[in-house]
């Protein structure tokens, strides 16, 4: 016989009997025998394994006999009308919690962790009463409403840790759906990750199969004419795919190849559509987690959607889920929003047997969770659906994408930081919610509030938290894991708040509609004032100034979706329109025009989101400002973003002034933004009250960068706009908190309306020795006894520009380092660009005796795919060459060989005459890449190639092969120069040409480019550059030296032949592989001595 749910017991009638049989009842005995029979009856129909009751069983200590015990439930009988007064239910609940307390013994170091599993229950003939426990100070509600029979839902309680009374309250239909759902969460697999983990991850058939279905109905669906609406529902998540992250998907792609072998696919799958493909099964496992969840809190005539779900046929199985995705059930119980602009009910178009047999495995296997777990142990449900998703997105594939995830110690650290305490009232908004994380972490926050307060009313509380924190993502299956995740923090508040819209949107944080496209296309002035634009694949839908507000969205998308029930024609609308919304004659022919879209999409059956998507997308231009504006933007950099984004969003970089480069430097990469820039400054203009504070998880090169952050750094809206005051920031790039990411993580806050002050405090986190990676699952004072934190300070590294890039040191030392600040005398360059590697660079093979050079192409270095090839070329534009990497303190690694095909004192390529009277064969062999040669990466050179000759080269002048060189390494994390002249090659001595992974300065003597590698390689320089410009892409560049005030080298002065001299020893015994740490001690003093920084 299958299982039966506990709603579908009907615990009314079950109620009228224990209280029918126990009238009669005189002594405790009569009513446990009357009771525990149709009490076993019912667990057993609920699927509890009735066979694992010991009846009285004694107690670990005392030998105490308990009635019946049915795993973590101890059930204690009374006597009739023992629990009627104050002092009975206080004997019956110390009773129970020795008993439970015993028994928790039996776990030895994990007693205490079986106490808040446990559940004890004591029944008279009229009363029941539940006994739990808490390790930390919180409320308990019950799994349903219990209907009190004072008139009082919920009445005012009292937060606090241990034992927890529930009752007793009167033995009716919603105490005994209580007691079942108790009993029942004892005998089923909670729903946790680790559990979900063993059926639904790729090693497990009901991932793979059901994966594999749904790709092959992707990929039949992107067929328009047999599948319109499946294939309009692709091409816009395919949009905002490509918002959200960016088109530079190598990683991904290789990335994808793998995760199709991890569930069993063929070969030459397609990235995007297998990722449709898994976010609908994750989007699938999401919405029945929630359905079940809701089912919890209805009365007992309410089935689960899962059971028997399974047993129905094709046809039956699609019709059931096509009421799961019309929202209906979710309606039914309150939650009015929960699938709007839902993307992932495009399977029921593309409906099979193959796939229907897939769908029931899956609800098979959902069937065996409690979906009671996030309302009885809500910690245990924390992370769930961040986990299930890594689950069937492997690692490989995610971190291709850009994907991870903000571990939830970092992000409470954050909320905390940023001031955020859960007060009613106080409004908090995360406007890249991703999967709910910061949202979550706000609803605990202002649970815990309550709790610290006298008295708590529930329903006030959970209507605060609904109208006061609020979620925005681009991301579709982004949104639907909010909600729910949304929807499992506030389970315990949703018996007592009725009408729930969960306040997290489908919209676009940055570009909202908002403006309308001139008609050269361009972008209008910002904020136009006659109309705003929703841009979607489909239409761009031009909507009345009017719809920026809240009531005339929401009833204009209710009855487009009312029309369209009708099918209605436009001026049928316009009647049904001008009785609920009237409005101007113009606003309302824009209303009619946009639903006139809708209902085509409708009439093609490409239709099903549009209304809701609307609906969505508006939520920004209405909802007014916040208190808090917490959250982890997108880190996308400028060049990833997706073609048509960059050009919507160009006038708003400006606008807030930060495009602040221009020419030379904007070309050679300076200007290269991240979207996390833009993001805050929108932000903070759109969202944040005056006075309101933002914090944001950022890449801490919007600190250090020097071109690229220089605009953000003016902490200020545009021109005229509100300064922005930032209240502190904190360095994570050392302490990596994000697993298996090299990211350069801060955090900062700041406060609207108020100027930054220098210097700003500033956290340097560093993980202790002896510490690896921080699990992303460590609790945050776990994370702070394995960490050191230290207290610095920020000032513009020149103070003269206060946007320049953030030097960051104890105060003490930002004294000192004042010293070592002024112009440089030398000037630093780049090293030589010779890009593509796999034509530039080669491998030496045979010098002929003629003197030709034979070589072969380094083929595999670099990105781009280049074939091999084996040719004899003249020797005079081959050169020794060493790049970043080939670079020590004091010395370089063997050189490899670069081919150059630039002439320095021209900075142009030689052109094809002089390659063909002097290079023919260097000429020939680079004739076999032009194609190549024309299509490189780099517009600059590009385009430089296209005006010139195919091979031309860039960055490349007469200091590329100065006679004496000071070279140091970048992106590297910290400084490590080296003295470049001239090499002895099997075909003669050339000069060592560093390529662009190098800095450089030129000196005019031997002693001279010695003096300045000792300077570079010092622990003062080093531990000044490093104050300003983290390790990574950043360090090393010629920026960096800019403002370090080198006293220009003279020959008389003893410090800097000291110094020279010192620079030799090492290079010496550097070459011989000897230890240099006492010659860098001597360097060290003599360096202090010449900047004059000893006391």
């Amino acid at each position: 016989m299958p299982e039966k749910e506990y709603w579908q017991i009907d615990a009314a009638k079950l109620a009228r009997d224990i209280l029918d049989l126990t009238r009669t009842a005189r002594t405790e005995e009569d009513v446990k025998m009357r009771v525990e029979p149709m009490l076993r009856k019912a667990f057993r129909q609920i699927g509890v394994d009735v066979d694992i009751v010991e009846y009285e069983k004694s107690t670990a200590l005392t030998a105490k006999r308990m009635d019946a015990v049915y795993g973590y439930v101890v059930i204690e009988y009374k006597g009739p009308g023992k629990l009627a007064s104050t002092a009975a239910v206080r004997r019956a609940g110390d009773q129970l919690k020795s008993y439970l307390e015993e028994e928790s013994l039996r776990h030895g170091a994990q007693a205490e962790s079986s106490l808040e599993k446990a559940v004890g229950i004591a029944l008279d003939d009229r009363r029941i009463l539940f006994i739990r426990y808490s390790k930390t100070a919180r409320i308990f509600s019950t799994p349903v409403p219990i209907e009190s029979g004072q008139g009082v839902l919920f009445p005012e309680v009292r937060p606090q840790r241990g034992f927890h009374y529930q009752g007793p309250f009167p033995i009716n239909a919603s105490s005994l759906t209580s007691l079942l759902i108790y009993a029942r969460s004892a005998a089923r697999r909670p729903l946790t990750a680790a559990d979900l983990a063993t059926v639904f991850s790729p090693e497990h058939d009901v991932a793979r199969v059901l994966v594999a279905e749904m790709y092959s109905a992707a990929m039949r669906g992107q067929r328009r004419s047999r599948f319109p609406r499946v294939a309009t529902f692709y091409a816009e998540w395919d949009r905002l795919f490509g918002v959200v992250y960016g088109e530079k998907l190598e990683k991904a792609e290789k990335a994808a190849e793998e995760t199709a072998m991890l569930y069993h696919l063929p070969t030459g799958i397609r990235l995007k559509s297998l990722l449709f493909a898994i976010h609908t099964f994750y989007a699938f496992l999401m919405k029945l987690i929630a359905i079940e969840l809701l089912a919890l809190q209805r009365d007992a005539s309410v089935a689960s959607f899962v059971e028997g779900l399974a047993a129905l046929d094709d046809d039956g199985v699609r019709i059931k889920l096509a009421e799961l995705e019309s929202g209906a059930g979710f309606l039914d119980r309150g939650i009015s929003n929960f699938l709007e602009a839902d993307f992932f009910s495009w399977y029921l178009d593309a409906w099979t047997g193959k796939l229907a047999s897939a769908m029931r495995g899956a609800i098979c296997a959902m069937a065996d969770f409690e979906p009671a777990t996030p309302v009885l142990e809500p910690d245990w449900t924390r992370d769930l659906l961040q986990k299930l998703y890594e689950l069937l997105v492997p690692k490989m594939l995610r971190h291709g994408l850009g994907e991870y995830y903000t571990p939830d110690w970092l992000a409470g650290y954050l909320v905390t930081k940023a001031g955020y305490d859960g007060a009613p009232g106080v409004r908090f908004l995360d406007p890249a919610c991703g999967s709910g994380t910061f949202l979550v972490q706000a609803i605990h926050r202002a649970a815990r509030h309550a709790e610290k307060q006298n008295t708590v009313r529930i329903a006030e509380v959970g209507r605060a938290i609904l109208d006061g924190v609020m979620g925005f993502d681009l991301n579709p299956l982004a949104v639907l894991a909010a909600r729910t995740n949304y929807l499992i923090a506030f389970a315990r508040f949703l018996p007592y708040v009725s009408a729930v819209s969960i306040p997290v949107y489908l919209c676009d944080s940055v570009l909202p509609p908002d403006r309308e496209p001139d008609k050269d296309n361009h972008q209008s002035e910002l904020f136009s004032p006659d109309t705003v634009v929703f841009r979607t694949t489909e239409h761009d839908y031009v909507f009345p100034i009017s719809m920026k507000n809240k009531e005339h969205i929401d009833q204009f998308t209710s009855q487009v979706m009312v029309a369209l029930r009708g099918k209605l024609d436009g001026p049928q609308f316009r009647r049904l329109l001008a009785g609920k919304l009237p409005l101007p004659e113009d606003e309302t022919d824009r209303l009619v025009a946009i639903y006139g879209k809708i209902k085509q999409l409708d009439d093609e059956k490409r239709d099903g989101i549009w209304a809701h998507y609307i609906k969505n997308a508006f939520a920004p231009v209405y909802v007014g400002r916040f208190d808090y504006v917490v959250g982890n933007p997108p880190w996308i950099r400028w060049g990833y973003l997706a073609d048509e984004y960059r050009r919507l969003t160009l006038k708003l970089w400006h606008n807030y002034g930060l495009f602040s480069l221009t020419g030379h430097e904007t070309r050679l990469g300076g200007g290269e933004k991240d979207f996390s820039m833009l993001f805050t400054y929108a932000c903070a203009d759109r969202y944040l009250k005056d006075g309101g504070v933002l914090g944001f998880v950022i890449t801490q090169e919007v600190f250090k960068s020097k071109g690229a952050g220089e605009g953000f750094r003016r902490f200020r809206l545009g021109e005229e706009g509100p300064d922005l005051k930032v209240l502190g920031m904190e360095d994570m790039v050392h302490l990596q908190p994000f697993q298996g990411a090299a990211n350069k993580t801060a955090i900062f806050t700041l406060a609207k309306g108020q100027a930054t002050r220098y210097p700003v405090p500033v956290v340097e986190w560093r993980r202790k020795p002896g510490v690896g990676r921080i699990p992303p699952d460590w609790p945050l004072d776990r994370v702070l006894k394995n960490t050191e934190r230290a207290r610095l300070q920020a000032i513009p590294v020149d103070p003269r520009r206060l946007v320049s890039s953030w030097q960051t040191a104890k105060h003490g030392d930002l004294k000192l380092s004042a010293k070592l600040k002024g112009k440089n005398p030398y000037t630093a360059r780049l090293g030589a660009r010779v890009e593509p590697y796999g034509v530039f660079w080669l491998n030496l093979k045979e010098v002929r005796p003629d003197g030709r050079l034979v070589v072969e192409n380094q083929f595999d270095r670099g990105k781009r795919k280049i074939r091999r090839v084996s040719n004899a070329i003249e020797p005079d534009l081959v050169f020794p060459a060493v790049s970043g990497g080939d670079i020590v303190r004091f010395g370089i690694k063997e050189p490899f060989y670069l081919l150059i095909s630039q002439d320095p004192a021209k900075r142009a390529p030689y052109p094809e005459d002089w390659m063909l009277d002097h290079a023919p064969l260097t000429f020939a062999y680079l004739r076999q890449f032009e194609k190549i040669l024309l299509s490189r990466g780099s517009n600059i050179v590009r385009q430089f190639a296209e005006k010139t000759e195919f091979y031309a080269m860039y960055g490349i002048g007469s200091y590329t092969f100065a006679r004496y060189r000071v070279v140091w390494k970048r992106m590297a994390a910290r400084m490590e120069a080296t003295v470049l002249t001239m090499h002895k090659t099997p075909f003669g001595t050339k000069p060592v040409v560093a390529t662009d992974t190098t800095s450089l300065f030129t000196a005019k003597t031997a002693d001279e480019a010695h003096y300045l590698c000792a300077i570079l390689n010092s622990r003062t320089v080093d531990e000044y550059i490093r104050s300003f410009s983290s390790g990574g892409r950043g360090f090393g560049a010629p920026s960096v030296v800019k403002n370090l005030a080198i006293p220009l080298f003279a020959e008389g002065a003893r410090i800097h032949r000291g110094l020279a001299e010192l620079s030799r020893q090492a290079h010496e015994e550097v070459r011989r592989g000897r230890d240099t740490a006492q010659i860098e001690g001597e360097i060290n003093e003599a360096v202090e001595e010449l900047w004059n920084l000893k006391p």
